[in-house]
C-alpha cells in the first residue's frame, strides 16, 4: 500500500501535464464597460486570437501547489493575443514548480483605454476568490505579461484600485511600458488609446510614470537587440522602480529580438527559466 501511494504521488505531476485548464468567464453577466466588439468578431486562429470581447481566465492548478499563482497576459499589440508561446505553453513548466498558472484571454481595448485595468482587476478577484480551492495563498498571486501584455500587466501593477486587486509580484517579458510617441511601439498605443491621444492619457498610461513605493516587486526580461519594442521601455520601468525602492531584477540578453516567449529557439531560454525559477523561489514563494 505504501509503495502504491508513493507511486501515485510521483505520477501526479505527469498526470497533470497536458491537462485541460479550468475555464472561468471574467464577466458571465456582462462586463461593466464595452470595447465595441461583438462576440462573433472573435477569431481564434491557433496561436493567435483577435477580436476578443468575452474574456476568459484559463487556470492550470498545480498538482503539488506551493501556494503561489501567476496570471499570464499574452502580447499582441492590443489587437490580438499570441496565446500559445506567450500563454498556454508555459503551464506545465510553472506547474512543475508547484505554481498555479493562469492565462488571461483579455478583451481588446479597441480604443477604450479603460478595458485592460478592468479585466486585470477582475482576474485578480477571481484568483483570490478561488485561492483556498487551489491551495494558493491570497498574498502570493502575481501578474505576468509579454510585449503589450507586459503593458497590461504593468498597468495592473501601477493602477490597481484596491488591496484585493493588487498583484503581489510582476513578471514582464520585453514589455511595452511608455506611451511616449518617441519610444515606439505605436501600434500598442494606437490600439489602446484610439485617436484621442492627449498628453494626460499618454502620461497616465506611461506606467514608468505611475510607479510608487507600493508597486509590487518585479522581474523583467528583454533582448538588447529588440527592434520592435525598444528595451528603453524596460530600462525606464526599472529605473522608476529603483527610485521608489521597489525590489526589481532586470535581465537583458544580447540577442533574441522580440516575441520569444517560451520558444526553444531562443538560445537564452535555459538562462531566463533558471533565473526566473530562482527569483520566484527566493523572492516570492512563501516557505
Amino acid at each position: 500500500m505504501k509503495k502504491l501511494t508513493a507511486l501515485l504521488v510521483a505520477l501526479l505531476p505527469l498526470m497533470a501535464a497536458g491537462a485541460k485548464p479550468i475555464e472561468i468567464k471574467l464577466w458571465p453577466d456582462g462586463a461593466p464597460n464595452s470595447n465595441g466588439l461583438a462576440p462573433e468578431a472573435e477569431d481564434p486562429t491557433p496561436g493567435w486570437v483577435t477580436g476578443v470581447s468575452d474574456p476568459v481566465l484559463y487556470v492550470y492548478p498545480a498538482a503539488q501547489p506551493n501556494g503561489t499563482a501567476v496570471i499570464m497576459c499574452p502580447g499582441g499589440a492590443y489587437i490580438g493575443l499570441a496565446d500559445t508561446h506567450e500563454g498556454h505553453d508555459m503551464a506545465d513548466w510553472f506547474n512543475s514548480m508547484g505554481v498555479t498558472y493562469a492565462v488571461l484571454k483579455y478583451r481588446m481595448p479597441n480604443g477604450n483605454c479603460e478595458i485592460p485595468l478592468v479585466d486585470g482587476e477582475q482576474a485578480m478577484r477571481i484568483m483570490r476568490a478561488h485561492a483556498d480551492e487551489w491551495n494558493v495563498s491570497p498574498g502570493s498571486i502575481g501578474i505576468m505579461g509579454a510585449s503589450a501584455g507586459g503593458h497590461f500587466a504593468s498597468t495592473l501593477a501601477t493602477h490597481y484600485t484596491s488591496p484585493e486587486t493588487r498583484p503581489d509580484f510582476q513578471v514582464l517579458f520585453y514589455p511595452v511600458i511608455t506611451m511616449d510617441p518617441e519610444i515606439r511601439h505605436g501600434s500598442t498605443r494606437n490600439n489602446l488609446m484610439g485617436p484621442e491621444q492627449t498628453a494626460e492619457k499618454i502620461h497616465f498610461f506611461s506606467n514608468d510614470e505611475q510607479v510608487t513605493p507600493d508597486t509590487p516587486k518585479a522581474f523583467i526580461m528583454v533582448s538588447s537587440d529588440d527592434d520592435l519594442v525598444s528595451p528603453q521601455n524596460s530600462i525606464l520601468y526599472y529605473s522608476a522602480l529603483l527610485r521608489n525602492g521597489v525590489p526589481v531584477a532586470l535581465h537583458s540578453y544580447p540577442t533574441g529580438g522580440h516575441g520569444w516567449g517560451f520558444r526553444d529557439s531562443f538560445i537564452y531560454k535555459p538562462a531566463w527559466t533558471a533565473e526566473l525559477e530562482r527569483w520566484l523561489d527566493r523572492e516570492v514563494i512563501m516557505k
